[in-house]
């Protein structure tokens, strides 16, 4: 399943019940970051409001849970756009070319004196 068709089937759960969720043993395959969930919560601890919600990222058996306020329709589009970016700092990390083993940093430039 790709991500577009997951990302789709996550959104219709979220319109049909003010929550949703995805098979987290599914993302166990993938190495890839996806939403699995997001709905009602209650206001963390040090905060105020009702319209909070809690949703959580995988990536294998890895799960990151975060809280937003607001519109479910509105956070869900935010968390995607979050998964988007881990996705594409993930990817982008493994195609740059690294220091070779023992190279330092580079020396910092010199500031001439006024």
């Amino acid at each position: 399943m790709s991500a577009s068709d997951e990302t789709r089937r996550v959104r219709a759960r979220a319109a049909k019940k003010g929550t949703a969720s995805v098979d987290v043993a599914a993302d166990a395959e993938s190495e890839g970051f996806r939403l699995i969930s997001i709905g009602s919560a209650r206001a963390p601890s040090g905060c105020s409001g009702q319209d909070w919600l809690v949703y959580r990222i995988a990536q294998g058996k890895n799960i990151i849970t975060g809280y937003r306020r607001g519109e479910l329709k509105a956070a869900s589009r935010e968390v995607e756009t979050i998964v988007t970016s881990l996705n594409e700092r993930r990817v982008s990390a493994k195609t740059k070319p690294g220091r070779k083993p023992g190279q330092g940093a580079a020396p910092a430039k010199e500031e001439p004196e006024s």
